[in-house]
């Protein structure tokens, strides 16, 4: 009977049985999303897995890339997949097992196998011939006028089995919720862009859509060198009203201080773990930061965006100028309170900027440095 193996073929299996094993193990994990949850009342049992490549006998050749493969175990549908640019298969059959049919491009397969768990079965698979029959794919729009549906391959009509690419745009003030066929199927079905496997009918393939925009979040630091801040959800852009997942992380020598946005909300506003309601338009979050604190107190914010660190050793020389000579006197506190007002979106500005920040350090910060110290020298002696 064709797909009988010979001995040696079986002989090379069992051999190769403790290597497919721990194969099994990591695609179950990868496929977790649609086997697992099958056998959530307990632990699943090994599935045969099958791998090869499908030809066709007139003309002799390969099939197209995209071809829908599919397996049956007593005349019971359990896995399908396509094929890819070498006209390779790769299928997994859970249990239970029986006798394995399979299906090419809605075409039975010239081969058949005994399921068999456990095991990796190189099967290559041959039809006599692609359907020369074609259908028509039309696409839509529900509600209509809430956003384009997009057939991206661009060539109906399509032989059955054939994977469509498929992409669903929002118009202003919607978003996408999910693809619609009486008959075919989708690689996901809640994906903007995803793949549609023709059946063997003209179908019309529906993309949904709901009022509500999605806009686009954006994370920012203040000061950009004092930390960064996540969008841990990672999926922007979001519905209006959607709680997202942020967090702030604080760089050595800084401290969380808070968060701000021109508009939504902040579960809390003052954690650096919390949630951002978005607002009905695109946002900037922004996680501010402020140096932590330190014996001397205070800091010199120009400075530590020249060197790049608070506790750079020339900052403590200026801190103890501060300190000792400027906050001694009247006119020198009141120096040292319009600095702090004016200086930090200067210092942001020139964080951002390595050539600024050399500018200013070597031109500026490094001679103040050098005076104070030599002001200092000059006191000692």
């Amino acid at each position: 009977m064709i797909g009988q193996t010979s001995g040696n073929d079986l002989k090379r299996r069992r051999a190769g049985r403790l290597a497919g094993a721990l194969g099994f193990l990591l695609a179950l994990a990868l496929i977790g999303g649609s086997i697992l949850p099958v056998y959530a009342a307990g632990p699943p049992g090994m599935p045969n897995v099958f791998i090869g490549t499908v030809s066709t006998l007139a003309p002799a050749g390969p099939v197209p890339q995209g071809t829908l493969v599919q397996a049956f175990v007593g005349g019971g549908w359990r896995a399908e997949t396509t094929t890819d640019a070498q006209s390779r298969y790769f299928l997994i059959v859970p249990e239970p097992g029986g006798t394995v049919t399979f299906r090419v491009a809605g075409v039975a397969a010239n081969q058949t196998a005994v399921w068999q768990g456990g095991e990796v079965t190189q099967l290559n698979l041959t039809i006599p011939a692609m359907p020369t029959a074609k259908y028509t794919l039309t696409m839509a729009v529900s509600p209509a006028g809430t956003g384009n549906a997009t057939d991206m391959t661009g060539s109906s009509p399509y032989s059955p089995g054939v994977a469509v690419s498929l992409k669903a745009v929002a118009a202003a003030g919607y978003h996408f919720v999910s693809w619609t066929a009486p008959t075919g199927s989708f690689a996901s079905a809640t994906a903007a862009q995803t793949t549609f496997t023709m059946p063997s009918q003209d179908v019309t393939v529906t993309a949904n859509f709901e009022v509500g925009g999605q806009y686009t979040l954006n994370m920012a630091a203040s000061p950009m060198m004092g930390g960064t801040a996540y969008d841990v959800t990672g999926t922007s852009p979001y519905n209006q009203g959607e709680a997202v997942s942020i967090q702030a992380v604080a760089a050595s020598g800084y401290q969380f201080a808070g968060w701000a946005a021109p508009a939504g909300s902040f579960a809390n506003a003052l954690g650096p773990a919390t949630t951002f309601t978005m607002p009905a338009q695109n946002v900037v979050v922004t996680a501010t930061f402020q140096v932590a604190s330190s014996p001397g107190g205070g800091v010199c914010f120009i400075a530590t965006a020249a060197y790049g660190s608070p506790t750079a050793e020339q900052l403590d020389v200026l801190r103890e100028f501060r300190d000792g000579v400027l906050l001694e006197s009247v006119a020198g506190s009141q120096f040292v309170a319009l600095y702090y007002r004016l200086s930090p979106p200067i210092a942001d500005f020139i964080s951002g900027n390595s050539f600024l920040r050399t500018l200013v350090r070597e031109l500026l910060v490094d001679p103040v440095v050098w005076v104070v110290r030599a002001a200092g020298d000059v006191c000692r002696d």
